[in-house]
């Protein structure tokens, strides 16, 4: 799908005692040869993207991370505002959570053995994981921090054996934002995650040039 462009986030690394912007090769190998991609970021950490670059993406991808910025809040807002797909990934979703319940960061909370481990979720009848994956999925988790509830819109698709909440959406004609807590770019079996993400991209960009 040469029309339809991902805007992904870059994440800070320090090698050699310099920072260095980012993108994981574990998320572009699910979008190679399905689409356009390009990474997003800001000089510094408080600083805002430019919106005529958000303008180019048809939809937006927050990977993990440690921190979340003033820009994460700018592209959800942006995504929110303009139809446009947004795809949480850890961090991403906690930013997500964040955002929708007013950035209270006492909504984040503490959570033990969800660190570098295997284990299996609970999925919802009328989550988009489940019209994917059915009612369990084994996942990959690497996170100390969960969030305590979630705000309407937004709706939990996903609960652990441990009630972590695992996913998150806010889908309906005018919203596509999903935010799942485990690490999808390490898993073998999440295509389809980002095959219907991808969809939703193309989707929304054809209805919205037809208005």
């Amino acid at each position: 799908m040469d029309n339809v462009t991902i805007g992904i986030l870059s994440s800070n690394q320090v090698i050699n005692g310099k920072v260095y912007k980012s993108v994981s090769l574990d998320n572009i190998k699910y979008l190679y040869n399905k689409c356009n991609y390009i990474s997003l970021m800001g000089y510094d950490n408080d600083e805002y993207i430019d919106n005529n670059l958000l303008s180019k993406c048809d939809g937006f991808i927050i990977p993990g991370g440690y921190d979340i910025y003033n820009y994460h809040n700018q592209v959800i807002e942006y995504a929110l505002n303009n139809n446009k797909p947004l795809l949480g990934i850890c961090m991403g979703m906690q930013a997500i959570g964040l955002k929708a319940n007013n950035e209270k960061d006492e909504d984040l909370v503490i959570v033990k053995n969800h660190d570098n481990t295997m284990h299996n979720i609970n999925i919802r009848r009328k989550s988009l994981l489940y019209k994917l994956y059915g009612s369990n999925l084994e996942v990959i988790s690497r996170h100390n921090y969960i969030l305590s509830h979630i705000d309407n819109p937004y709706v939990v698709g996903a609960v652990s054996d441990d009630n972590v909440i695992e996913e998150i959406e806010y889908i309906d004609r005018e919203h596509f934002i999903l935010g799942v807590l485990f690490h999808i770019e390490d898993m073998d079996n999440t295509s389809k995650i980002y095959n219907y993400f991808i969809k939703e991209c193309l989707t929304r960009k054809e209805n919205y040039n037809t208005k």
